[in-house]
């Protein structure tokens, strides 16, 4: 049984529509419903600097994700701020080879 976003079983989370092919090899785009729901959300933008207000609010939420992350292992003793301070002195620069 097909449902409207023509995906069955385990794929219950992904929306693959409509179907595109180049050279017999399926390029579809393939969005969770979570994404797609983004898309639909942000589908009336009128202009860039209402498209920016959206990006600055997605970087906002996902900061404060990392923020609550890393609080949430400093309190729990996995972080220190000692390890943190210390990420400003790393180097982690591939040397380029000449």
């Amino acid at each position: 049984m097909s449902n409207k976003n023509n995906v069955t079983g385990n794929e219950s989370m992904m929306v693959k529509e409509p179907q595109f092919t180049y050279n017999n090899v399926d390029t579809s785009p393939v969005f969770t419903k979570y994404q797609m729901q983004i898309l639909e959300s942000i589908a009336n933008v009128q202009d860039e600097e209402e498209m920016q207000e959206i990006r600055n609010l997605i970087a906002d939420y996902f900061s404060n994700k990392a923020l609550d992350a890393m609080d949430r292992l400093c309190n729990e003793g996995t972080l220190s701020t000692q390890d943190i301070e210390s990420w400003n002195k790393e180097h982690l620069r591939t040397p380029y080879k000449y």
